[in-house]
């Protein structure tokens, strides 16, 4: 018996068994590293919809939509800051798999110096949109309305990008369960912060919707202030120490930013061609906004599923790669696919058993309801066939971040979501009048072009020299 397209003997006790055991393995290990983090993610959503929740019920409508502008800007930002953070992941776990608490600390140090530089050009940027953003024709009445808010929310950004570099070095130490910790500890903190600022108790004045922003400052700060302890308790020994007085690696920092950046500009070019499609939805009447924001609202809580596969297969396949294994790299790349397989079909299934349901359920009943509702109904079809495609997409992105590999991913990236996926929506909704439904026909069509781009770059690289095959 010989192995398939190489001509080696195998072993005569050799089965598909065999073949399979390490791939299973890894398919436990992603499970192990990526559950923690899609309830971290989850966990941050709940904190997000419960500001929404008591801005709109506290203060009203107007409140809401004052706040909502500085908070969708921020959270581009912060997409930004964390996807260039994510650069330090495959260098982190490769000195984790060499057991070096010296050079972990030194890419701490150069994570602090990419957070603190990233702080120093987002935060002013979000501190001043109220001036800026108006010259871009938003209300001048709503960004006035919510300065306050959005300057605290400015300054919420910096121990925020302090959070990321802990949450991307906990997760590079396969440790994300003590982060995860550290967030649900903080969930009762947000909701009575939320309150007891918006609000006003005792001798404390209510600051109303900028009560919101300060709550995210302090519980974004008591966030990093544990971190950073339990970080610390964790630096011991003399070269730890040592380590910790040495000056900043400006050439490691130049070496994340380089792989960092591209991470981030991916990340805000996804998420933006979506919050695109909420502006655009904006045009197209009552029926057309919400039925895609209820479609927006179950992308964004199945969206933690392939985002946390493809941090866990940067860990993993950065592991590999340190161990300088091609069979371990390719286990991993294996195993990882297969797992994109099937969260991908679970979602899609879950969305369209689901839309009948969802629907009804969503929309009272009328004929602009009915609208709606119907709808909604076809877009979350459409979303059932994103969900396998993003599912792919972010594995084989996950893959190639392990390897360093970052660049080319932006470039598909921004070509199928932006040069193919967003003309492709204007045309079908506005040419072929097929509303909102076009739009997300752009997105899909968006999300299939950078799928597919992605996985053959993944396949290219892993059958180029010296790279053992995926087969």
């Amino acid at each position: 018996m010989t192995y398939p397209n190489t001509g080696l003997a195998l072993p005569a006790d050799f089965s598909l068994a065999d073949r399979a055991r390490p791939r299973l393995a890894e398919m436990r290990a992603l499970l192990r590293l990526g559950t923690p983090i899609a309830l971290i993610a989850l966990v941050n959503m709940g904190m997000s919809v419960t500001d929404a929740t008591m801005v709109s019920t506290m203060f009203g409508a107007n409140a809401f939509a004052s706040v909502a502008v500085g908070s969708d800007l921020y959270s581009i930002l912060f997409y930004l800051g964390a996807g260039t953070l994510a650069g330090l992941t495959p260098f982190y776990t490769s000195a984790v798999v060499h057991a070096d608490p010296a050079e972990r600390l030194r890419l701490e140090r150069v994570g602090r110096a990419a957070a603190l530089a990233l702080a120093l050009v987002l935060v002013p940027a979000v501190w001043t949109a109220p001036d800026w953003l108006g010259q871009l024709g938003v209300d001048a009445t709503l960004l006035e309305e919510g300065r306050g808010y959005t300057q605290a929310i400015a300054l919420t950004l910096a121990p925020m990008l302090g959070v990321v570099l802990y949450r991307t070095i906990l997760t590079a130490a396969e440790r994300p369960r003590v982060f995860l910790n550290v967030t649900l500890a903080m969930l009762p903190l947000n909701a009575v912060a939320n309150y007891v600022l918006m609000a006003g108790a005792g001798p404390l004045p209510g600051l109303g919707p900028a009560g919101a922003g300060l709550s995210s400052l302090l519980v974004a700060s008591a966030s990093l202030a544990l971190l950073m302890m339990l970080a610390r308790r964790d630096a011991r020994g003399t070269a730890a120490r040592a380590a910790l007085r040495a000056p900043v690696d400006w050439g490691g920092l130049a070496t994340v930013l380089r792989i960092g950046i591209p991470i981030g500009i991916t990340t805000v070019a996804e998420v933006g061609s979506f919050l695109g499609a909420t502006v655009y939805a904006g045009t197209l009447g009552a029926a057309a906004v919400a039925a895609h924001t209820l479609t927006l609202r179950m992308a964004g809580i199945a969206f933690a599923v392939p985002t946390a596969l493809m941090q866990a297969a940067t860990v993993r396949m950065a592991r590999a790669e340190t161990r300088r294994g091609g069979k371990a790299s390719r286990h991993v790349a294996l195993a990882t696919l297969a797992s994109a397989t099937l969260c991908g079909t679970v979602l899609s299934t879950m969305f369209v058993l689901a839309a009948d349901p969802l629907t009804r359920g969503f929309f009272d009943t009328g004929s602009s309801a009915n609208a709606a509702a119907a709808t909604a109904a076809d877009l979350l079809l459409l979303l059932a066939v994103i969900e396998p495609l993003g599912a792919f997409g972010a594995a084989a992105s996950g893959l190639l971040r392990g390897r360093k590999d970052t660049r080319a991913p932006m470039v598909f990236t921004l070509t199928g979501h932006w040069a193919i996926g967003a003309p492709l929506g204007v045309y079908l909704c506005e040419w072929r009048n097929l509303g909102i439904t076009g739009i997300w026909c752009g997105l899909a069509a968006g999300t299939l072009v950078t799928t597919v781009l992605v996985l053959l770059r993944l396949f290219l690289r892993m059958r180029g020299p010296g790279q053992d095959r995926l087969e």
